[in-house]
């Protein structure tokens, strides 16, 4: 189950996937990953919506995930 996480993770385009990871498997803040990135943190709150979004519909059918 993992893995197929990881999969869909790395089938994100780069932005997202960068932030996906930062958060989740690094557990920054949103404030943390804004500085890491030097983007603005609504930029980054965006940037996990679209993401997770993505993710959903990769995983689609194969889990019921809730974010």
């Amino acid at each position: 189950e993992q893995e197929d996480i990881y999969y869909a993770v790395s089938k994100l385009p780069k932005k997202y996937r960068a932030v996906i990871h930062l958060f989740y498997f690094e557990e920054l803040s949103i404030k943390e990953i804004s500085e890491y990135l030097k983007v603005k943190e609504s930029t980054i709150k965006s940037q996990l919506h679209r993401g997770r979004d993505m993710l959903k519909e990769i995983l689609k059918g194969s889990y019921e995930i809730e974010f």
